[in-house]
């Protein structure tokens, strides 16, 4: 099972995972749907109640404006 730091570390050299997470985020939104199946495909262990702190912290890398 992945950690959501291992996840941001891959996501710096990974075009796949880039181009998935370019996918997710072309609506400027992020739905619980997405989230789950996201962290469901990459077996990333986190919770639905972590969402507020992960979109937080995707704003502060830049992956969200």
């Amino acid at each position: 099972m992945a950690t959501v730091e291992e996840l941001v570390q891959q996501y710096q050299t990974d075009k796949a995972l880039q181009d998935e997470v370019a996918a997710i985020l072309a609506d400027g939104k992020i739905s619980i749907s997405e989230f789950l199946t996201f962290a469901r495909k990459h077996d990333v262990d986190i919770s639905l109640a972590d969402l507020p702190k992960y979109v937080e912290q995707a704003k502060q890398l830049g992956f969200i404006k």
